[in-house]
């Protein structure tokens, strides 16, 4: 009973840590105090330690000896190497998947597809992140490779911080929906060639406007960290 009552805090922990990051509350390269998290969610430090462990797996942190834990953070080399990436593997989780397609697979890319549309007109950005991460999973999943699956759901979290706030870039936003109308397109037609080509610009499309944001948001703090004249 002991045992499952600190997983259970474990995961209450990780939930809420991952979440944080995810949402941009804890920024990259922001240290994590083991102690301070501890009181905050009202545990004692095994769980803390487990849920940090865990996160590390994730790509969402960095435990580092004698200095702690850290909110990972992204240079654009590594986030190009992680696109590089996922451009291969999620063309080749496409051009499996399209074979595969059900008509209740179809039907959910279609709500999806909707669902995005109403979130970006509202400007929910954090629907809309959700609804994109859906759209894509529901696709790879028709791949059926459960190892392949697994990879590129290690490679989004890895970008997963700095994608939400570039989802949050009322361009980006309006032409990734019209992206992934063509790719429910193709989707329709279970056209391996058409999908997977689809799936790999949409990544890469992705990639250039993340590595300019992400200059940007660069640019931003270097000026905001320089002293004033």
């Amino acid at each position: 009973m002991g045992q499952h009552h600190k997983r259970t805090i474990a995961e209450r922990v990780y939930d809420q840590l991952r979440r944080a990051i995810l949402t941009g509350e804890l920024a990259p390269g922001e240290r994590l105090d083991q102690a301070g998290l501890a009181q905050r969610f009202g545990a004692s430090l095994v769980p803390v330690r487990e849920a940090l462990a865990r996160l590390q797996a994730d790509g969402l942190v960095r435990i580092v000896p004698h200095r702690g834990a850290f909110v990972q953070s992204m240079s654009p080399d590594t986030l190009m190497e992680v696109y590089a990436m996922r451009e291969l593997l999620e063309e080749d989780a496409a051009r499996l998947a399209a074979p595969h397609l059900s008509d209740d697979d179809l039907a959910e890319l279609q709500r999806l597809v909707d669902a995005m549309a109403d979130a970006t007109l509202s400007e929910d950005y954090g629907a809309l992140f959700e609804f994109n991460r859906e759209f894509h999973f529901t696709i790879y999943r028709a791949a059926r490779r459960p190892n392949l699956l697994q990879i590129i759901e290690q490679l989004w979290n890895h970008g997963d911080h700095y994608r939400r706030s570039y989802t949050q870039v009322p361009e980006r936003a309006r032409q990734a929906l019209e992206e992934h109308r063509v790719i429910l397109a193709a989707c329709r037609r279970r056209d391996p060639d058409a999908l997977g080509l689809m799936i790999r610009h949409h990544v890469h499309q992705t990639t250039v406007g993340l590595l300019e944001h992400i200059a940007t948001m660069m640019r931003e703090e270097e000026r905001r960290d320089s002293p004033t004249a």
